[in-house]
């Protein structure tokens, strides 16, 4: 059982504050409820990553971690632990634990993997697809467009939402899970390439809606796929503008860190 929440330390200088303990779901449900000492610390810092608070190359410190959390450094590990094999977490030999670097190429190929998965998720879901649903897409896609200017982390939430919703019409967990991992991956990259455009292509869900409404598979597959290109050409352009050799620079080939 974990302790009250008391005044903590702040992480390596930097005055931070722990996040509300709300995990950051991997497979499209309801957040889950955070019991133990590992799920603490383990969707916190996971929740920190994918929202930017924790840069990548940032070092994490065992006993920042365990006072951020007000836990001791034994659950701490094995959060680490378990945010390591999911590639968010990598450790450095003599020096501990890091946030995972953002490779571009590793980013564009987790994209490949989303193809691959979301046509599969969204045939397997196809033939469950309602008014219901429908209407529901279209609800998700104006609140996006309402809270793009003004938190770009819950858009990015709602953004899963709306593609979870069809997804998970498909009935298959695994699918589900494995989608959640790469999400978490491509979202890092697309959180930094977010246009300042609400109405900018990437952002377009209409002519996935649109075919779903119509019934045509073969239409909102060729929309989804056109959809994630558009997101890897983003990612890319966002790279080549950022001048080589400042801070934060990454190359196409390279990592952010």
């Amino acid at each position: 059982m974990t302790q009250s929440p008391r005044p903590r330390p702040a992480l390596s200088g930097s005055n931070l504050r722990p996040p509300p303990m709300v995990s950051t779901v991997l497979d499209g449900s309801e957040p889950l409820q955070l019991i133990t000492a590992v799920d603490v610390a383990y969707h916190g810092i996971r929740t920190s990553i994918l929202s930017g608070e924790f840069e990548p190359g940032m070092q994490l410190k065992l006993q920042n971690l365990g006072d951020r959390y007000s836990i001791s450094l034994i659950p701490v590990r094995e959060a680490l632990r378990l945010l390591q094999a999911e590639g968010l977490v990598e450790s450095v030999r003599n020096k501990g634990a890091r946030v995972a670097p953002i490779s571009l190429a590793e980013t564009i190929d987790v994209y490949r993997l989303r193809l691959v998965l979301e046509t599969a998720a969204l045939k397997l879901a196809f033939p469950h697809v309602d008014d219901e649903l429908i209407r529901a897409l279209e609800e998700c896609q104006r609140d996006m467009r309402k809270i793009f200017a003004k938190d770009r982390i819950q858009y990015l939430a709602l953004h899963q939402k709306l593609h979870f919703a069809i997804y998970s019409r498909g009935g298959s967990k695994w699918t589900m899970k494995l989608l959640g991992l790469v999400w978490s991956h491509s979202d890092r990259w697309r959180r930094m390439a977010l246009p300042n455009d609400v109405n900018a292509q990437t952002e377009d869900h209409i002519p996935i809606l649109a075919a779903l409404k119509a019934r045509n598979l073969r239409a909102a597959c060729k929309a989804l796929e056109q959809h994630l290109d558009l997101s890897v050409k983003s990612l890319e352009q966002t790279v080549l503008a950022v001048p080589r050799g400042t801070a934060g620079g990454v190359s196409a080939g390279g990592s952010w860190a």
